[in-house]
């Protein structure tokens, strides 16, 4: 089996060690330059990876990556897209070798974008028939739309490790390309009324976005609720129907009852805090993607579900869910000490 990595590049010489550190263990690295002026390309000459040059004019990341992949020799037989501020932990090429031995054309693996922050990805593939679609935030597809065999690999970890204020400023009008190109692709509503809130466009025109994209046939259920949880963000008016909207569609994800606990809370509303918090609480961590907040999947939940037992006189309760956040986070010093406070001898009767 010949595995190839590939990726475009631009003045990214302070990453290269890293990133080439991290993948050695391929038959094949193949970088394409897309116009460094910062040495980049000598450096990763230097580390025995071959540099190609090339950019799709006008720029979009889609093509750039087709590009970068195509450059890759016939022979490899698994493709893997590492971008150069990313990295590979160790034991990837292990796991590789024995899902695609026993059957896959694409694997999901997990991607930590920001330290302690994991969805899922797909950046590893056949060589052959696939490439990435979409002008920005692209998404890798079969050529001919053929089903494709697809396993997980859990084991296998992407790490990126952005540069502190590196931002696509292209991001925007590139959106807007892709929406014109294809004004029935749900995926691309979601991210151009996402970036339109990056960019602080006016309240009500992000709304009208995220409205466009519910509107439109397709899409997945947790861009679903995020669409909600920002309408509800943006027209406060009505912020409770369209968190209750983003139960109803994801009612496996923690966020939208973790905001419904919070607000009954800020209300004087125990019953009502600890109602939401109970669900919230119930979502366990590592299904987070694209879409969450990272906030409802730590020990936030259990908080506000601690306080309002508290409040109600749920003691046994309350050592429940801070138990349960204790788990979540072992250092969170408040919890432990309101835990440690309620089961002590000289605590009063539980109930």
């Amino acid at each position: 089996m010949r595995i190839g990595i590939y990726a475009i590049a631009k003045n990214e010489a302070a990453n290269v060690a890293r990133w080439a550190a991290s993948c050695a263990e391929a038959d094949v690295r193949v970088v394409t330059d897309t116009g460094s002026t910062d040495g980049t390309p000598e450096r990763l000459m230097e580390a025995g990876v071959d540099v190609r040059h090339g950019a799709p004019v006008p720029w979009r990341w889609d093509d750039a990556h087709t590009l970068s992949l195509m450059h890759l020799p016939a022979d490899v037989d698994v493709a893997i897209r590492l971008d150069l501020d990313e990295a590979l932990a160790p034991g990837w090429r292990e796991v590789v070798e024995r899902e695609w031995a026993a059957g896959c054309t694409r694997l999901r693996c997990r991607y930590e974008w920001q330290p302690g922050e994991v969805i899922w990805c797909e950046r590893i593939h056949a060589r052959s028939g696939f490439r990435w679609r979409t002008a920005t935030h692209e998404w890798l597809c079969a050529w001919d739309g053929s089903p494709q065999l697809e396993r997980s690999a859990p084991e296998v970890l992407f790490v990126q490790r952005r540069q502190d204020g590196k931002v696509h400023r292209s991001d925007l009008e590139l959106l807007e390309a892709a929406a014109r190109e294809d004004p029935r692709d749900a995926r691309t509503l979601w991210y151009l009324a996402r970036e339109l809130g990056f960019a602080g466009k006016p309240a009500e025109e992000q709304a009208a976005a995220w409205d466009r994209y519910l509107a439109t046939p397709g899409g997945t259920a947790h861009e679903h609720a995020f669409a909600w949880r920002a309408l509800a963000d943006l027209r406060p008016a009505q912020a409770r129907r369209y968190l209750l909207m983003a139960t109803c569609d994801a009612p496996e994800e923690p966020e939208a009852y973790l905001r419904l606990a919070a607000d009954c809370q800020a209300k004087g509303d125990p019953a009502g805090a600890l109602y939401w918090s109970r669900f919230a609480c119930q979502c366990p961590p590592g299904n987070e993607n694209h879409a969450s907040e990272h906030v409802a999947y730590t020990a936030a939940p259990c908080e506000v579900a601690v306080q309002a037992a508290i409040q109600l006189g749920r003691i046994t309760e309350a050592v429940h869910w801070g138990r349960l956040g204790m788990e979540r986070a072992p250092e969170h010093a408040v919890l432990a000490e309101i835990v440690a406070d309620l089961t002590s001898p000289t605590a009063g009767p539980r109930c």
